[in-house]
């Protein structure tokens, strides 16, 4: 296959460079790229500022240096020793393994935690005496990389990050020994600039772009996922694009990696008239290019080309659009029917189709998704429906009780085939990026084969992987629960490609305790031990600020000779550091043992399925069929949270520790959210009822809302569980009041930058797409997907939509719900919270601990089994 790669490059280099240069110019490039891209050492200087940061005052105590020779040709290590004058000297391959080699010292031998701000919190602190080393510590990486993200994660996460934000965000990265992530920041500029230079007009151009709480799906992740939320203001771009100088010029003075995004054939739909250009697709708003046309390339080149110049590069390259096309010039559509699966219960298809598009009707849902190439079967969260479109068709356990139809003959329906080769078409996307870069990595995010299995498919991927040279085409595995992609197709590795073994968990940064750590705990050592080609290992969430002691565990991997003997001892171990306990809590040990046993021995769906967003849902494995029993699991985790209160209640922990107080609120807060699922289900059944009976509606309505209240007070008392955060970053973006480029949006309410910006915040966390004025019905697509169990949320929103649910029923009194009206009400919400300017707390309301204990009195009746 390398011939053939060679044959292709010589061809497009002679094309361009003229036969006898173009050969010359295409051998160079074939040499260099089976090396490894640029090396990034960092600089010492740039950890002793990380620190100076993270512990003002510390520096004097470190003594930091480079591993002689900087660039060797062992694994990536740091070590650590005592040195003279009773200071820690730490060396390191780049400051990449520096920061992690401090990182190491403060958390095993200082007792530190280092977290997220937002979800589980630091203990940082300068100690009395900085402890010693003892023998010297050598740690090895046992792949190249550590990886994070999904591109989701700059939508459902970092979207309102400031430089600051950053800064620290950056910093826990160091100091946890990742280093390599997307960095997708500020590209809107860049495809701007790129976008006018082929003839688009500023509002063509900002009209296709999404809100910036949405970019993800106009970056190419849903195929014609444009406009929601926007348009897209200027100033933003330009905002973007300074912090994203700052971010890369941040982390490669830090030893890191940075996937830079290429160009991957999505563009706006006016550029098919404008370039005159037939190959390019024209469904709604989006044109998709086949990456063999010659426009591809041209536009391909200028990308780059300003990219670099904006940028700079580390030679990594996210670029993964090329098997979301389903309307794509070259799929060939064959007259086959497709053949449906019969229903199967507790079961979702994975990966959204035209936004999870929602139709009420089975029938109409089958059609619609049969009419779409991209389409694999449907979902919904009951049999009544309405049914999501969804792209896969190999169905994945739902803990919600949701069910699926799929297509059991996708390939003869919905072909794969094409009209010419994909091993043409990948050679090409990556010459896309190497006639710019010849060091070019291509890496691709590969949740767009999630739902693969067939030999069919397994040759167009490797048809991309033979496509570009050896060691220049990375798959990030993002299987859904860590158990690993690269085990399809006979344990094929991906064919000799590199991977990165990630776990991806969570979708829409959703709230709920959750992930088997013994199943991640096999990263990466079942691969290495067949001989695969893994490159790396990480996790790539849509959202992270959750679950960070899964987080955490899976980073450790990267730094591991085998898998942990004893888990349930390393997190009690991790417990106690994160508690800055020097001795050992009975009651914390339990805690933990209890939430190893039970949370984090499972893995449930990647979505929320409680009842608090999701009106008469519930996760099947916390409470028995009767809705009042709790299961096994429900109880330990149950009890640990009484354990905790202990801790709290005893004065063991201080509730001034945010590591403490979050762990402690996180775990009540996950009793209540399943206790809304059984609440939630029998307030749903009564307002379905055929003959409504008023006084049963209200009395549920009224204990389904209440429990609801409480949960919103509870979460209110630590900072990770506030919506008043995420509302005021968002409106800090509206920094110049004259701005006028956020309100043409056809919504009146939106008159400046501030509120375009807190409108876009609010529904990404609700409807995902904006409800108008005076709807009928809140528009389809994936409602409540982004949902947070957080304080004001909760209350104003969650809990208002049940109250109003219950004022309908108890109107429709001795008759049938008028779901006409219903949907009109909920409409009506939907506009009214996300287009309010409401302001909530920025800081924790009421005592943690008292109002846990008064929580754990009211519904200790509903765990007397336990």
């Amino acid at each position: 296959y390398q011939r053939r790669v060679r044959g292709i490059f010589f061809e497009s280099m002679a094309l361009k460079f003229g036969s006898r240069v173009g050969r010359v110019v295409a051998l160079v490039m074939l040499m260099g790229s089976s090396q490894a891209a640029l090396y990034n050492q960092g600089t010492i200087e740039a950890v002793y500022g990380l620190m100076d940061r993270t512990l003002p005052g510390a520096r004097s105590h470190f003594e930091l240096g480079f591993v002689e020779p900087a660039q060797n040709n062992g694994p990536a290590q740091f070590s650590v020793a005592d040195a003279s004058g009773n200071k820690i000297g730490i060396t390191g391959s780049s400051a990449s393994e520096l920061s992690a080699g401090v990182g190491w010292y403060l958390r095993e031998r200082c007792n530190m935690t280092i977290g997220w701000p937002r979800g589980g919190g630091s203990n940082l602190f300068i100690p009395k005496v900085w402890p010693q080393v003892g023998t010297t510590v050598t740690i090895q990486r046992n792949t190249p990389y550590s990886y994070i993200m999904n591109v989701c994660t700059h939508s459902y996460s970092l979207v309102w990050y400031s430089w600051n934000d950053w800064e620290v965000f950056l910093d826990w990265m160091a100091l946890s020994g990742i280093n390599l992530y997307l960095a997708m920041t500020g590209q809107e500029e860049v495809q701007y600039k790129v976008f006018r230079k082929y003839g688009l007009t500023d509002s063509e151009i900002r009209a296709w772009f999404n809100g910036p709480a949405f970019l993800t799906w106009s970056r190419g992740q849903n195929e014609y996922g444009n406009g929601i939320a926007g348009p897209l203001p200027r100033s933003w771009m330009k905002q973007q694009w300074e912090m994203q100088q700052l971010i890369v010029a941040r982390h490669r003075s830090l030893g890191m990696y940075g996937q830079l995004p290429g160009f991957q054939g999505n563009v706006p739909v006016g550029l098919k008239q404008v370039q005159g250009d037939g190959n390019i697709t024209s469904a709604a708003a989006t044109g998709w290019m086949n990456s063999v046309d010659p426009l591809y390339g041209k536009i391909a080149d200028t990308w780059m080309e300003e990219m670099i110049a904006d940028f700079g590069t580390d030679s990594w390259y996210q670029l993964d659009g090329y098997f979301n096309g389903g309307t794509a010039p070259w799929y060939v559509r064959a007259p086959v029917d497709c053949v449906w699966s019969t229903e199967a219960s507790d079961t979702y298809l994975p990966g959204c189709d035209e936004q999870c598009k929602s139709v009420q009707d089975l029938a109409q849902a089958k059609q619609a998704c049969a009419a779409d190439l991209g389409c694999g079967g449907i979902t919904a969260k009951g049999s009544t429906g309405p049914w999501q479109l969804r792209s896969g068709s190999s169905g994945q356990h739902s803990s919600t009780g949701e069910v699926s139809w799929s297509i059991t003959n996708t390939l003869e329906c919905h072909p794969l085939r094409d009209d010419g080769s994909w091993f043409q078409r990948g050679a090409a996307a990556y010459q896309g990026l190497n006639r710019t870069d010849p060091q070019a990595i291509w890496s691709f995010q590969g949740w767009a084969f999630v739902g693969w299995n067939s030999r069919e498919q397994a040759v167009s991927l490797k048809s991309f992987i033979d496509a570009t040279p050896p060691g220049k085409f990375n798959v990030i595995d993002m299987s859904v629960n860590g158990d690993g992609e690269w085990k399809k197709w006979d344990n094929s590795s991906f064919w000799g490609a590199n991977f990165v073994w990630t776990t991806l968990h969570d979708f829409g940064g959703t709230d709920g305790l959750k992930g088997r750590l013994d199943r991640i705990n096999q990263i990466p050592f079942d691969a290495q031990d067949l001989g695969a080609t893994v490159w790396g290992t990480g996790f790539t969430p849509e959202g992270i600020d959750q679950n960070p002691v899964y987080y955490e565990f899976m980073l450790e991997a990267n730094w591991r000779t085998e898998p942990v003997a004893d888990i349930e001892q390393h997190i009690v171990d991790r417990a106690h550091r994160r508690y800055g306990l020097t001795v050992v809590s009975e009651q914390v040990t339990t805690a933990w043992k209890l939430l190893v046993s039970s949370a984090y021995s499972q893995d449930l769906s990647v979505q929320d399925g409680t009842g608090v967003a999701h009106l008469g849902a519930a996760e099947s494995w916390a409470f028995e069929p009767d809705r009042r029993t709790p299961s096994a699991t429900m109880c330990q985790i149950y009890n640990a949270w009484l354990q905790l209160i202990e801790v709290a209640d005893s004065g063991q922990v201080s509730l001034e520790l945010e590591t403490f107080r979050y762990d402690l609120i996180n775990t009540g807060r996950e009793v209540l959210a399943q206790l809304a699922g059984p609440f939630g289900q029998n307030f749903s059944d009564v307002t379905q009822s055929l003959k409504i009976d008023a006084n049963l509606v209200s009395k549920l309505g009224e204990l389904y809302s209440k429990v609801l209240i409480d949960l919103d007070t509870l979460v209110g008392t630590d900072k990770a569980f506030l919506l008043g955060p995420w509302l005021e970053a968002a409106k800090l973006f509206a920094t110049d009041p004259k701005a006028t480029d956020c309100i043409d949006t056809g919504y009146e309410t939106i008159v400046d930058c501030a509120r375009f910006y807190e409108w876009n915040a609010r529904v990404q966390l609700t409807t995902w797409n904006p409800t108008p004025k005076l709807a009928d019905k809140i528009p389809g697509g994936p409602i409540d997907y982004a949902a947070k169990h957080w304080s004001g949320l909760i209350k104003d929103y969650y809990a208002t939509r049940v109250n109003l649910l219950t004022q309908q029923a108890i109107k429709d009194s001795g008759k049938t719900l008028n779901t006409t009206s219903w949907d009109r009400i909920q409409a009506g919400l939907a506009y009214n919270w996300t287009t309010d300017t409401k302001a909530y707390p920025t800081q924790p309301v009421g005592d943690p601990l008292q109002i846990s204990k008064q929580i754990k009195l009211t519904y200790a009746n509903f765990f007397t089994t336990c």
